[in-house]
């Protein structure tokens, strides 16, 4: 089906009732927020093996986006307002939107975490959220469909290409680990050490 077709089938159209809307922006806007909140939580609060599968995580979703960039500088491709489609809800910049950078965020996540012993149950969850959000950003506006089709072969690259690389990058990652056990241990002295009011 032809993409301008499929946007016209799945997006909102004017008069959008305001609960809708808030749902539908609150997905599209303001959930990829909290990605780094979540991973800032696990790191603080996991041991020295979950933050090794943290940072191969961390590499699919810097990947990822890398991906992505590179196939919006070979390919651009408008966003729908751009080209008088649609109502747009969400202000966004007239830059290109392919593939989708917020869903492919999610989905380089959870694709990754297959690959993890500690995350992997948080695989399609991930997945789930990734759609809702890329149905979101189509819905107010801001994709195509396809746009979001084509961050699921981003995505798959990525966490492919950030596991190879964690099994050769091993030396690097202990000496991130002890760099940041060190820090651990310098900030709990010093919290202990500090003066009481």
């Amino acid at each position: 089906m032809d993409n301008a077709h499929l946007f016209e089938l799945l997006s909102a159209g004017p008069g959008l009732a305001p609960g809708r809307m808030l749902l539908a922006l609150l997905l599209a806007n303001w959930m990829i927020l909290f990605v780094p909140l979540a991973l800032a939580w696990s790191w603080a609060r996991g041991a020295a093996a979950a933050r090794a599968e943290l940072l191969e995580l961390l590499a699919s979703v810097g990947i990822a986006l890398a991906l992505v960039q590179a196939a919006s500088w070979l390919w651009p491709q408008p966003r729908p307002f751009a080209v008088q489609l649609g109502t747009q809800y969400l202000q966004r910049a007239d830059n290109p939107g392919f593939p989708s950078d917020h869903v492919t965020v999610f989905w380089s996540l959870a694709l990754s975490a297959l690959f993890t012993r500690r995350f992997a149950p948080w695989s399609f969850p991930l997945l789930g959220i990734g759609l809702a959000v890329g149905w979101s950003r189509v819905y107010v506006g801001v994709q195509f469909p396809y746009d979001v089709v084509a961050a699921f072969p981003a995505a798959l690259a990525s966490a492919l290409m950030a596991h190879g690389l964690r099994r050769r990058a091993g030396p690097l990652i202990h000496r991130l680990l002890d760099y940041d056990a060190r820090l651990r241990l310098a900030l709990a002295s010093w919290w202990r050490a500090r003066p009481r009011l």
